[in-house]
């Protein structure tokens, strides 16, 4: 196992964590052996949003007696109303998730407290007028969190919370298709993405990655954007190569998806080699939305990178992802067809036909 330095001196961190939203999979006893079997490769780091609460109890059961053992990332504002997931602002409904969250896992404490899910200017504003923020400082004085951190897939959202030097740690969707941009032809790695880890760096912040695979679509040629597959050990190396990053945190089903995450650690320089993305051509991934966002601005105010990365989760099983696209400001049904976004394209994606499908899609599943 590697491991990388939690922010002022707090200890290790494992490279690799435990992503538990696809752990509703697996039966009670074999998730208790993947929480086990990770805990015996040194894995200690857990993320705990899930669709539901299904396996929470046999989380539970496999942390008994070794809480101390595993660093918990624990989000506050997702809730679990009927004990399926969902996202609130409501200061009051968040304080009783949270305590409801604790009482879950049989703790007092979150090692790192996440504000979950903060993907626009609006919504953090709430947090910081409607006392969201003030409660999380709170609990980092009493120590029932010992670091404050947010979740993003905004690097604009990031760079806010940054500024409020509160924050110790992140939890940030990050992987090569959402990193690299065109340039000159070809791809290349995101200004904007780079010097945001660049200054987590300099003010010692860490970064916890989710989407390291890009919810699968990189593992497979159909479906990455790059027109071919990247590997497992191919997508943890390019997280842990970024600055700033302590851990990635792919989502496991079974103890064979966990044994295939921990082989990164046994695989030769080679095999971890992504090198091959900065020679793509841009023209090789014509028609493809990797979300860079260069066709904004929009006229009627859609994140059109979100839209498009949202629908792409969905469709590949995130079952967040949903909620996520629902929480938009605008999404795909305030599209007015007006092609602005086509013309700033580079890629030449049918970004019409993109929204209309999010919409027909994402309504279905209203």
């Amino acid at each position: 196992m590697e491991y990388r330095s939690l922010p002022r001196g707090g200890g290790k961190i494992s490279t690799i964590g435990i992503g538990a939203g696809s752990l509703k999979e697996a039966t009670s006893q074999e998730i208790k052996d993947i929480i086990s079997c990770g805990m015996e490769q040194d894995i200690n780091l857990i993320d705990t949003v899930m669709s539901d609460t299904s396996a929470a109890e046999s989380i539970a059961q496999a942390l008994k007696g070794q809480r101390d053992e595993m660093i918990m990332q624990m989000h506050l504002g997702a809730v679990y109303p009927k004990e399926t997931y969902s996202r609130t602002r409501v200061l009051s409904k968040l304080q009783r998730g949270f305590d409801q969250e604790l009482k879950k896992y049989g703790t007092d404490y979150a090692d790192i407290g996440i504000i979950h899910c903060v993907d626009e200017v609006r919504d953090f504003e709430k947090i910081m007028s409607d006392g969201i923020f003030d409660y999380v400082r709170k609990l980092k004085q009493e120590g029932t969190i010992r670091y404050l951190g947010f979740s993003s897939h905004s690097a604009d959202i990031c760079r806010l919370f940054i500024e409020t030097g509160e924050i110790d740690i992140f939890m940030f969707s990050l992987n090569a298709a959402y990193d690299f941009e065109p340039s000159r032809g070809k791809l290349a790695l995101s200004h904007e993405r780079m010097n945001l880890y660049r200054e987590c760096e300099k003010r010692g912040i860490g970064i916890t990655v989710m989407k390291p695979y890009g919810g699968g679509q990189l593992l497979n040629a159909k479906t990455s954007p790059f027109r071919r597959n990247m590997t497992i050990p191919q997508c943890i190396q390019y997280a842990l190569d970024r600055p700033a990053v302590l851990s990635c945190l792919p989502g496991v089903r079974s103890r064979a998806d966990l044994e295939d995450v921990l082989k990164y650690y046994s695989a030769s320089g080679e095999e971890r080699d992504y090198s091959f993305i900065g020679s793509l051509p841009q023209r090789d991934i014509q028609g493809t939305c990797i979300y860079c966002n260069h066709c904004q601005p929009c006229p009627s105010g859609i994140d059109i990178g979100s839209v498009n990365k949202y629908l792409d989760l969905a469709k590949a099983g995130d079952e967040l992802a949903k909620d996520h696209y629902m929480k938009l400001s605008k999404n795909a049904k305030d599209c007015i067809e007006c092609g602005v976004c086509e013309e700033n394209c580079p890629f030449h994606v049918d970004i019409r036909g993109r929204m209309l499908e999010s919409k027909n899609y994402f309504d279905k599943l209203r």
